[in-house]
């Protein structure tokens, strides 16, 4: 292109990195990320972008993966004598919080995009725990990726809560209340006994950890 038939601002390269610092930036704003809004704040035709991303999805999972990056600092890391459990608590519970922190956190629970070296830094000093306390690395990375889809769909069930309300129009709770009197008595029983997000958080935490332990008890 004719570089002196370049609007004002246009940069005349972009990168995978730019992309994404616009994003943040934008949603930094409250502005709905869109292929269109960050190749307006680039000031490059939309078509550039898919130059170095596929598609919003990636753009969004590259954004969510810098926001933990950004988020996940080393004050969440217990002392290094502390067991396996308490360190893979803690890593779930600042991943959780970063995530429902973000001011649209919708787009950025589907953790694809690549970590970033913080992020690594700290998987290798979990992993180094999880050897020590009796799981092999493979173990130990498989787990933690359980682990991370725990935190995601628990923050999909928070953010779907916050937008419609407690009983979601078509769940399965509003078929069970229409139902005769009588009819499924233990789901009622049990639509009588709900729990908040976060105590199921915690329960599937502890359930996943014990269910870890006995992985690593087997020696697998």
């Amino acid at each position: 292109m004719d570089q002196s038939k370049r609007r004002p601002g246009r940069p005349a390269l972009i990168d995978q990195h730019m992309i994404v610092t616009a994003a943040l930036e934008l949603d930094a704003s409250g502005t709905a990320l869109s292929m269109q809004a960050v190749a307006d704040r680039l000031g490059v035709p939309r078509g550039t972008l898919y130059h170095h991303v596929a598609d919003r999805e990636e753009m969004v999972a590259l954004v969510a993966a810098a926001r933990l990056e950004e988020a996940l600092d080393e004050a969440w890391m217990p002392a290094d004598d502390a067991d396996w459990r308490t360190w893979l608590t803690a890593f779930a519970h600042v991943m959780r919080d970063a995530l429902l922190a973000r001011a649209n956190p919708i787009g950025y629970v589907l953790l694809d995009g690549a970590p970033g070296s913080r992020q690594l830094a700290q998987v290798e000093r979990i992993l180094h725990v999880m050897v020590r306390d009796g799981f092999t690395p493979q173990a130990g990375l498989r787990c933690l990726a359980v682990l991370a889809e725990i935190v995601q769909a628990n923050v999909r069930a928070v953010v779907l809560r916050r937008a419609q309300g407690p009983t979601p129009a078509g769940s399965y709770l509003h078929l069970v209340r229409a139902a005769p009197e009588g009819t499924f008595p233990l789901l009622r029983a049990a639509d009588g006994e709900q729990v908040g997000l976060d105590d199921q958080f915690a329960f599937a935490l502890d359930v996943m950890l014990t269910g870890f332990a006995a992985h690593a008890a087997d020696g697998r």
